[in-house]
């Protein structure tokens, strides 16, 4: 009794980023039947784990194209009830976020966002390439006696659809910013993260790009220092062989580590 106690206070701390009671209230049975459900995650399921007909189907897949909320609203008002709780894991009394990059496999052909992706893993039981979605994943690090928990931020969908500050880009006369899966999560880290705060990624975000943006926003990096410097041997020309074009002037390339 508690526990769902305490879920509706939650819920009614989310109630500013809805315009309107009718979709608010939607998001409330949506999320008991997010909690309640216990066959595979889908619009049908949620609906069934209410008990509501198959006459509620559409007005719940409705919901999800919804204009009076927006999904970074909902986050931050998540965010925000989050930062106020009072058994966060602190760092000289910072917060810690734990940030990373997430790819799902998924089976449809014309899912919305699904592209193929390169894995980059040791780990041999993983294929090298795969259909799916890419994520961006933000959580805080929440302390419960001596163990820290992820608390879970925000999960965003940052590979195969484009946004409208993307499609902008795109017109002639913009100014064109290279935008790319380490500089989504830069954003995403400065727009959630206290300032002040640490936040932990993979060396994979250790680039100029997040580390200026970081600065700006007061942000402390904890990460493994990646080396790209690559250096190149000297070339050994033969005299007797010359083909076209320019002299070559160096030689392969050594990465250092």
């Amino acid at each position: 009794m508690q526990l769902c106690q305490r879920l509706e206070q939650i819920l009614e701390n989310l109630r500013p980023a809805f315009s309107r009671e009718a979709t608010y209230q939607w998001f409330i049975l949506l999320a008991w039947g997010v909690v309640l459900n216990s066959q595979p995650s889908a619009i049908t399921s949620y609906v069934n784990a209410l008990g509501l007909t198959e006459s509620y189907y559409h007005q719940a897949l409705h919901w999800f194209e919804s204009k009076a909320f927006n999904v970074k609203g909902l986050t931050l008002g998540w965010s925000k009830w989050v930062s106020q709780h009072e058994n966060l894991y602190r760092i000289k009394e910072k917060r810690v976020y734990v940030g990373d990059g997430i790819k799902v496999g998924k089976e449809g052909r014309k899912m919305p966002g699904v592209k193929r992706l390169h894995q980059e893993s040791g780990n041999v039981a993983k294929p090298e390439w795969i259909r799916g979605h890419y994520f961006n994943a933000l959580s805080v690090l929440v302390g419960a006696g001596k163990a820290c928990f992820a608390l879970p931020l925000v999960l965003r969908l940052d590979d195969g659809i484009k946004s409208k500050a993307t499609a902008k880009e795109g017109k002639k006369g913009s100014k064109k910013e290279k935008t790319t899966l380490v500089t989504k999560m830069g954003e995403l880290c400065t727009t959630y993260a206290e300032a002040g705060s640490y936040v932990i990624l993979d060396a994979y975000f250790a680039c100029g790009a997040v580390l200026k943006s970081f600065r700006q926003n007061a942000l402390h990096l904890i990460t493994r220092v990646r080396c790209s410097t690559v250096a190149y041997a000297p070339f050994s020309s033969v005299p007797t062989l010359r083909g076209k074009g320019r002299p070559r002037l160096w030689g392969s390339s050594i990465k250092r580590v």
